[in-house]
């Protein structure tokens, strides 16, 4: 009779916390289910931050590589051609999804060297609006524009 009141006891004891589990379940799941969305959200952040600057630096490395004297007109054509090869080549870098989204006159334009010198910077700035491309989740801060940006100096004789 002895054992069979010790088992008694054990099951008794076994079943008042059987809840609890379920509860703290029910406690922490939705923590963890916001910190995984989260991380998956801030991911896509970060990777869509990624693509638009390898997408401007090839764009820049474009401008480089762009002969000069090949449009005929002197330096100022060059300059312009360079500048367009840049922005096709950035936009052309890029998914066309997300390439539709940026606007073509904004992406590359040339600008004055700090260095004071006589070089040519041409500046590759890609800029996306979040809301047109990643799906809007409540309480997640996310910042209005993504962008990417290089800028390539270019010596004028080049």
């Amino acid at each position: 009779m002895l054992l069979h009141a010790r088992v008694n006891r054990k099951i008794n004891r076994r079943q008042g916390g059987a809840g609890s589990a379920a509860i703290e379940f029910a406690i922490v799941a939705p923590v963890l289910i916001t910190m995984v969305i989260g991380i998956a959200y801030y991911g896509m952040v970060l990777a869509l931050q990624q693509v638009l600057t390898l997408a401007a630096e090839e764009g820049a490395r474009a401008a480089l590589r762009y002969p000069a004297g090949v449009s005929g007109s002197g330096l100022a054509a060059t300059q312009a051609a360079r500048v367009n090869a840049a922005s096709a080549m950035a936009r052309g870098t890029l998914p066309k999804s997300i390439s539709d989204l940026i606007p073509a006159a904004s992406v590359a334009q040339a600008v004055p060297c700090a260095s004071g010198s006589t070089d040519i910077c041409v500046q590759v700035t890609l800029s996306l609006p979040t809301a047109n491309i990643l799906p809007a989740v409540p309480m997640v801060p996310v910042p209005a524009n993504l962008s990417g940006s290089a800028m390539v100096q270019l010596s004028p004789d080049i």
